[in-house]
Order: C-alpha cells, then structure tokens, then sequence
C-alpha cells in the first residue's frame, strides 16, 4: 500500500511499511535545546553527529535553530515562539523537513507538525531510515521494520492518512465506525506480531547455525558506528567487503575465517556498530543480531582515536555491550586511526592509560597483522592442553581432533591399536572428546560427571 502524509496541503509519499521517502534535494532545518546544567560542547557534539547521520541519508542542512531552556515544554518540547522561529526559517530554506536532536513524544511531533506544517522527525526516526536503506538480509530487514513499526505507533497521528493500494487502486475500506488512525494503528501492531513470529524463527536457526560452530573460535568486532570495524575486518580476513565512511554502514552480521590453516578455526564477525542515546527498543529489535556479540569468546572493541572524545565512545560501546549481556565476555581493545593523529605522544599516554590495548591503523597490514598476534596469543593462552588415546577406526574423534584443535605430537600404540595425541583444544572441543582423553596437562583425567 502507498501511505501519504499529509503536510501543509501536500502528501508525501510513504511506503507501505511507514517509512517516509525523501526526495534526492531534500532539505533540514534542526533544532537544539540546552538544558540547565548540560555542556555545551557535547550539545555541539550531538547536533554534528545527527548532521553526520542526515548527511547519509542525503539530506542537506540548511538551518540551524537553538534554544536554552529550564525545562523541556511537554505540549511542544520548547517555546512557542520558537516554534513560529522554526517555520519561518523552513520557509525561508526552503527546507521541508525539521529535525530534533532530541526524542520527541507522539504528541510532540503531532503539535509541532501542526504549527509548522512541516514533517518532523527526531534522532531516533532518522537512526530508523538510515537503518532501513542499509538493511540487506531478511533478517536485519525484518528487525529494522519492527523497530520502525513500534517507533510509529506512537506518533501516528491524524496526519496519518491511507490513500490508495499499490495493486489495484482501491481505497483502503474503513471498519464500521472505526477512524483511519484506528485502523492504521491496528495494521501496524498485527504486522509487528506476524514479524516477531518470522523473527523468532530466524533466532532459533541462528542458534541452531552457532551451535553448530560451537568448536570453532569466536570473535566479534565491536564499536561505535565509523569507527573502523569493517576496514578491520577486512585486513584480518583478507575479504572483498568495502568499508564505506558513513554512519551504520553495516547492519547485517557477517562472519568470516580468520585464516582457513588455523586449528581449531577462529571466525570473525562484524556487527552493527553502536551510538549514543540509542533507544532501548532498538537494541532490543537487533537482539537476534547482537547475540553473535554476546556468545563471543573474544570481543575487539574499535575505537576511532581520531574523535576528541573517544571516551565516550568507549563508555557507549561498554554500555550496550552490558544491556546486551556481552559485558563480561573479554575484550581487546583496539584504537584505530592512529594515522590521522596530530599529537604523536597520544599512542603512549593511551598504552599507559589503558594496559593491553593496541593503537593501529586499520588500513596499514603491518597493523593488522599486530592485531591478527593478539587474537592468537589470546586463545593459545586460553585452550586446555591434554592427552588422548583414541582406537584406530574410531573416524569420528579424528575428524574433530584434525578440525578443532592443534595437535602437538601424535604416537601409535600397537599393542592397543590406539592413536596416541598431544593437543590443544577449547573446552567445548574438549567436552566432545571425553570419552578418550586420558590426562588434562598433569593431572588424571576423571570421567565422572560432575557433581
């Protein structure tokens, strides 16, 4: 169905799932409040970064509007006689679109639309749309209209108007004495229950694929969006994946070897990155996604260096990694973009400051291969080192033993007609292959069950 919103006398087209089509010259006007008590700065920080996420929509900015306020307005979120601020400069841009730097409540946006006659958007609608045109797979396409659903239904207001079908052309019959706002809003909520159903099917054969994986090493690249965790992944798995410099360039998890030769295999999976102020229901529609994160054996957290407050960025990544229940799981951190730093003294203080980390450049291979080291060291200081005696035609645990793990020495036993190994291998490896390990470094191996 083609929805259109009615805007100042004008429908603007919206596709069948509620996302708003911008044209190719669309123009923004964006609103700012500072609350008492809040920097500036990071008020300055936070309208560049929402400037960063329209620029890849391909909307240009051509107003700013501020305010300093006490408090937030709840009928409208600021003055009215900003508001009238606000429709006057749209006009004078020609800018059809204003956008919120802050959240803005169903109400909010419908009273603000009212009197600027204008559509509103706030960081989080933006964030949807970018999402939704980044979107690839069906599982991410499903997630991202979950999410967008569940934003809308709040904010569908009386603008919201069914206009016609894509097939046929048939209006869209109303119930018996139902409001089209009503039956919109039905719409969407039996849409988002079908979705959720196709969504939950798509968790269980992920899980069914992780579980399948689960001899095999996992690392998840993690970090604020642009930060340089595609570039990365990129340089470590020697793939043809293009990194592109912009916000939310990846949405869909893409898992890759490391190198084949390795035993036991390491994968690698690049994630979406994260972003401040990212609402909870967000997160939670890339819950299927982000659990690659949470079943990790090693995370690489990137952090751009280059950003004056990576911090923050830092604080954001760790927070949602917590939400997500990956806070525990181990991390290198990696600062990236070291080639684009002007004091040459950072990559000291940040080694000091933070033991353990790498600085790199993502795009030199000396640097890569610095990061590749480390994910090896951590994993040869992290697998159990034992002793097994498995029967000559026993093909299955060979297969396991040559797939999953690094055989140090290998023996025959002809008065037993054994294989006799020496390896390494992960404790889940390690649990497949009980039934015939004889010692675990130098104690006796014991085969009964824990109690």
């Amino acid at each position: 169905m083609v929805y259109f919103l009615l805007i100042n006398g004008r429908r603007r087209s919206v596709d069948e799932n509620f996302e708003l089509n911008f044209s190719p010259d669309e123009r923004a006007i964006v609103v700012s409040v500072l609350l008492a008590g809040e920097s500036q700065d990071r008020l300055e920080e936070d309208v560049a970064e929402l400037e960063s996420l329209l620029h890849t929509l391909g909307v240009s900015v051509v107003g700013h509007i501020f305010q300093k306020r006490q408090k937030l307005t709840p009928s409208c979120y600021i003055g009215t006689g900003k508001v009238e601020e606000i429709k006057a400069l749209a006009e004078k841009m020609n800018a059809k679109l204003v956008v919120f730097e802050r959240d803005l409540s169903g109400p909010q946006v419908r009273n603000l639309e009212e009197m600027t006659k204008k559509v509103v958007l706030d960081r989080n609608g933006i964030i949807l749309q970018i999402f939704s045109r980044h979107a690839r797979t069906n599982q991410a396409k499903t997630q991202v209209e979950i999410a967008r659903l569940e934003y809308l239904l709040p904010r569908m207001t009386g603008a919201w108007t069914h206009f016609q079908r894509q097939r046929g052309g048939g209006a869209l019959q109303r119930g018996m004495g139902e409001k089209q706002i009503e039956i919109d809003r039905r719409r969407a909520r039996d849409r988002i229950s079908r979705l959720q159903k196709q969504l939950e099917q798509i968790r269980k054969e992920k899980a069914t694929q992780r579980k399948a994986r689960s001899n095999e090493l996992k690392v998840a690249i993690v970090g604020y969006t642009n930060s340089g965790k595609t570039t990365l992944m990129k340089g470590l798995t020697k793939s043809q994946i293009a990194p592109k410099d912009e916000l939310f360039a990846t949405l869909d998890t893409s898992v890759k070897t490391i190198d084949p030769r390795t035993r036991p295999k390491i994968l690698l999976s690049d994630t979406v990155g994260f972003i401040r102020n990212l609402s909870h229901s967000l997160i939670e529609s890339f819950r299927t996604t982000l659990e690659e994160v949470s079943e990790a054996d090693l995370l690489l957290h990137v952090v751009d260096v280059s950003y004056s407050h990576y911090e923050d960025h830092i604080r954001v990544t760790n927070d949602v990694l917590t939400e997500i229940g990956a806070g525990d799981v181990p991390q290198i951190l990696i600062f990236n973009k070291v080639d684009r730093l002007k004091d040459p003294i950072l990559p000291r203080i940040l080694r000091a400051a933070y033991p353990g980390c790498i600085v790199v450049s993502a795009e030199a291979e000396k640097d890569v291969l610095s990061v590749r080291d480390h994910i090896y060291n951590f994993f040869r200081k992290n697998l159990v080192t034992f002793r097994m005696e498995v029967p000559v035609d026993n093909q299955t645990a060979q297969s396991l033993i040559y797939r999953n793990s690094i055989v140090m020495e290998k023996g025959f036993d002809e008065s037993r007609n054994c294989l006799l190994f020496h390896l390494q291998a992960t404790r889940a490896t390690m649990a497949k292959l009980r039934n015939w390990i004889v010692s675990v470094d130098d104690e006796i191996f014991s085969t009964e069950p824990e109690e």
